[in-house]
C-alpha cells in the first residue's frame, strides 16, 4: 500500500511540473504586419506561418516551421527522388571501393591481375589466330580442287560447296572472336587502369574514403535547381568536370571521396560549414544525364539557418552559371 501511495505521488509530482513548465513557456510569431508578437497561444490565423517556442530564461528551445504550399511540396518529393539516386550511387561506389581494398594488398597485386587477364585473352586471340590459318589452307584446298573440277567442265558437289561454305563463315566467325576479344583487352585495360588509379586515391587518403559517412538531413530549399540535364556525352563530361571543381572550390570540408560518378566532401562539423556533393546520375525518364548538386550544413538550428542565408544561397544561385548555362545572379 506505502508503494502505491508513493507511486502515484510520483506521477502527480511530474504531471504538475509538466504543467508548470508549459506554463513558464512563451510562443513568439510574426504577425500580419511584420511584427514580432509572444504569448500562451499562437493566433490560428498565423500559425501555419511558423513560430518559435522560448523558456522561462527566453531561450529557443523549439521552432515550429511554417507550412509548406503545394509547390514546395512537389519540389521536395522530386528532391528525395534526386538524393535517393544520388545516396544509392554512393553506396554501389562504397561497396566497389571495399571490394577492390579486399581484393589487393599492394598495386602490385592489381597489375599481376591485370596482366594475368590480358594474357588469358591474347593467348585466346592465339589460338584464333591460329585457326584461322588452318582454315585458309584448308580453303586454299577446297578452292583449288573447286577450280580444277571447273577447269574439267564438271559442277561442284553438293559437299564441296558446303566444305567451301562451311569453311568460309568459320573463318569469318574466328575474325569476330578475335575482334571481340580485342574489345574485351581493350577494356580491361581500361577497367584496371581504372582501378590502379582509384587503388592509389584510397591508400592515399585512408580508409576513410571507402567508409564515407552517409549524407543526410540537407538544408536546400531550392536544390532541384542544381539539377542540370545533358544529352550528349562530350558535353556532359565537360559539365561533370566543371561541377567537381565547383564543389571543391565551394565545400569547407575536405574531399571524402571523388570517383567516376559522385564527388562527396566531409560532412558538416561547425556553424558554418559547407558540405557539398555532386553525382552523374543516369535520367531515366528523360534520357541522358543528370549533374546534381547537393549542399549540406550543420544538423542544428543555427546551422539550418546558416544553409539558408546568402553565402549558401550564393553557392546554389551561381551551380548552374559556373558550368556554363546562364549568366551569375551574384558575384562569385
Amino acid at each position: 500500500m506505502r508503494r502505491t501511495v508513493r507511486h502515484l505521488f510520483v506521477i502527480v509530482l511530474v504531471s504538475l511540473l509538466s504543467i508548470a513548465a508549459h506554463a513558464r513557456s512563451i510562443k513568439c510569431w510574426t504577425d500580419e504586419d511584420g511584427n514580432t508578437a509572444c504569448g500562451d497561444a499562437v493566433p490560428p490565423k498565423v500559425v501555419n506561418k511558423g513560430y518559435r517556442v522560448l523558456n522561462d530564461r527566453g531561450m529557443e528551445v523549439k521552432r515550429e516551421e511554417r507550412a509548406l504550399t503545394p509547390e514546395e511540396l512537389e519540389r521536395q518529393r522530386a528532391l528525395a527522388a534526386l538524393r535517393a539516386e544520388q545516396q544509392k550511387l554512393l553506396e554501389e561506389q562504397q561497396e566497389r571501393d571495399r571490394t577492390l581494398l579486399n581484393l589487393y594488398q599492394t598495386e602490385n597485386d592489381l597489375l599481376m591481375a591485370r596482366d594475368g587477364k590480358i594474357a588469358q585473352i591474347e593467348s585466346q586471340i592465339r589460338l584464333n589466330h591460329n585457326e584461322i590459318r588452318r582454315l585458309k589452307t584448308r580453303l586454299s584446298d577446297f578452292q583449288a580442287s573447286a577450280a580444277q573440277a571447273e577447269r574439267s567442265g564438271k559442277r561442284l558437289s553438293k559437299t564441296q560447296e558446303a566444305n567451301l561454305d562451311s569453311t568460309q563463315r568459320s573463318i569469318e566467325r574466328s575474325y569476330a572472336i578475335i575482334l571481340s576479344k580485342e574489345d574485351e583487352k581493350r577494356e580491361t585495360l581500361e577497367h584496371y587502369d581504372y582501378d590502379l588509379e582509384r587503388f592509389r586515391k584510397l591508400n592515399n587518403t585512408g580508409a576513410r574514403a571507402a567508409a564515407t559517412e552517409r549524407t543526410s538531413d540537407f538544408e536546400f530549399p531550392d536544390l532541384v535547381d542544381t539539377a542540370v540535364h545533358c544529352t550528349d556525352s562530350a558535353a556532359c563530361g565537360r559539365i561533370w568536370e566543371a561541377a567537381q571543381g565547383y564543389a571543391r572550390k565551394n565545400a569547407t570540408t575536405a574531399v571524402d571521396l571523388a570517383a567516376e560518378r559522385i564527388l562527396v566532401t566531409a560532412p558538416p562539423r561547425n556553424l558554418h560549414d559547407i558540405s557539398i556533393t555532386v553525382s552523374r546520375l543516369e535520367d531515366l525518364d528523360g534520357g541522358g544525364e543528370r549533374i546534381f548538386m547537393d549542399v549540406q550544413c550543420a544538423n542544428f538550428t543555427e546551422g539550418r539557418d546558416f544553409c539558408r542565408g546568402a553565402e549558401v544561397q550564393r553557392i546554389r544561385d551561381n551551380f548552374k552559371p559556373a558550368l556554363g548555362i546562364g549568366p551569375p545572379k551574384s558575384s562569385d
